[in-house]
Parts: structure tokens; sequence; C-alpha cells
């Protein structure tokens, strides 16, 4: 149900967003409200700590990842553009990779023991993209790196009926001021069934005015009133719980790894100890 929810509400906020020109008419005075302001700058405050604990992540450059978690995916590589290229075997933990990938994938209805009907399947994913890679190679004593961007991906594919949406956030200045500046650094595209689709460089299209809500859009231009406060909404019931979410996956990528390092360390002392009875 919670992928569900998530997805609504996706699909929702892509419907109410508007362009520059419509959400100056679409701001009248007597919709202003304090509270909702007071509120989203609350709420840019913790994304804007979100974006510093992500910062601690460079340690998972140098870790060798031999555990993860059930039905998730970790790759480092090299950013180019806005996609992180997998580094090739055996480069994993070179020291130009700039960019980590973290993957969880399930099918639809697991929740409710529904998996082997193959209903269709659902992924979501977020990829960290570093000003710089690794400084060091001890993971245990890496700086925290400041972040060029923030890119996060949900996909639902529904088999029967055929039905495939995509909703993708990028935030490409995660350390920007909170406010309007922020948001509109922050983009958002929503793809149903392949429509609209991205041009020939893989871009994707801008929203229309005939098709709201379907494209790329800015999130500073999404409507944030008393009546309709749905950028908040999105920040509070979504945005914010998908960074902490993945931020305790990496945590706990990283302290499992380390722990199973500490783990050998430990086997290597009793074996040298046990050499002392003969």
């Amino acid at each position: 149900m919670k992928w569900i929810s998530i997805l609504f509400f996706l699909t929702s906020l892509f419907i109410f967003s508007a362009d520059e020109k419509d959400a100056k008419h679409k701001d009248p005075a007597d919709q202003n409200s304090k509270s909702v302001d007071d509120s989203e700058a609350i709420l840019d405050k913790r994304i804007n700590s979100l974006n510093e604990r992500l910062m601690k992540h460079t340690k998972l450059f140098m870790t060798k990842l031999e555990f993860l978690p059930a039905k998730t995916l970790v790759y480092k590589g090299i950013a180019k553009d806005d996609e992180c290229v997998p580094a090739e075997k055996g480069k994993e933990q070179d020291l130009a990779n700039n960019c980590i990938k973290i993957e969880v994938f399930d099918f639809h209805k697991s929740e409710e023991g529904k998996t082997a009907l193959g209903l269709g399947a659902r992924s979501k994913y977020l990829v960290l993209f570093f000003e710089a890679g690794a400084k060091t190679d001890e993971p245990a004593t890496e700086e925290p790196g400041k972040l060029k961007m923030v890119k996060s991906k949900v996909i639902s594919n529904i088999f029967t009926p055929s039905e495939l949406k995509i909703s993708e956030v990028t935030d490409a200045a995660p350390h920007e001021a909170e406010g309007k500046k922020h948001d509109d650094s922050i983009t958002v595209f929503y793809q149903y069934d392949g429509l609209p689709m991205r041009d020939e460089k893989g871009k994707p299209y801008p929203e229309k005015k005939d098709r709201k809500g379907y494209g790329l859009y800015k999130l500073g231009y999404v409507e944030n009133t008393k009546t309709n406060p749905i950028r908040n909404t999105f920040k509070q019931t979504y945005y914010i719980k998908h960074l902490d979410q993945f931020d305790k996956f990496l945590t706990a990528v990283f302290d499992t790894n380390d722990r199973n390092a500490g783990k050998r360390y430990k086997e290597s002392n009793k074996i040298l100890k046990e050499s002392l009875v003969y």
C-alpha cells in the first residue's frame, strides 16, 4: 500500500503543476498564508538537513560491498550528465568514482503475499552525485563530500492491464539556501506509458499548457496556497521521507559491511592466539 500511496500522491502533484506565467496569476493576496510559508520554511530546513546527512556516504566509495539487504542494489561509478555510469569490474573502489546509486525493487502487492501472481514490478532509487570522489583509501576516515546533485526515481510497471508510471525528482543544487531559489532547482518529471517522450539526447520534454502535470517542470511553479498547499504536501508526505529512508538504507549498507571487516580482524586475532598453543 505504501508504494501505491506514493505513486498516487506524485500523480496528483503532477496534475496540479503550473508554469511560471500561470503561477503569477494563481497567487492572489487572499490565498497567501503565513502559516503555509512558515510550514514550508520548516520543511525546507529538514530537506537541507537531510542533504547534509547524505554527504557522509562518501565512506562507501572505498568500502568493499560484500553484503547487501534483500532486493537492494548498490553501485558506484562516474557521473555523466545526470546519470551514474557503473564502474567497470575491478574498479568499484577507484578514486575516480564520484556517484553512488542505491535501488530497491519489489513486486506489486508483495506485501499481500501475491508475488507469485506476477502482477507487476516496482522500484525506487536514489543517486548521489558528489563534487569529487574519495580522498583517501580508508573508509572510516573519509570526510563527508559536498553533493552536486541528488536524483530520485520511482517506477511502477503493472503488467495487466499494462500501465507504466515513472516519477523522477532531481535536485540540481542540494546545498542551496532554503526558499524559492532552491525550489526552482528541483525539477519533477512524470511519464505515463512512455508519454511525454524524451528527446534524442534523453532529455525529458517540458510539460505543455494543454497537458499539465505530464513532462518536466520546476517544483517552484507548483501551487502552495491555503486552498492547495501542494508543494508542502509533496515535501512533507513524500520527499523528506524518501531522503530519510535512503539515508538509513545507505547507513545500514556501510555498517553491515564495516562490521564484516571487524569480524575478519577478530577471526585473524583468534587464529594467531590459537597458534600459541604449539
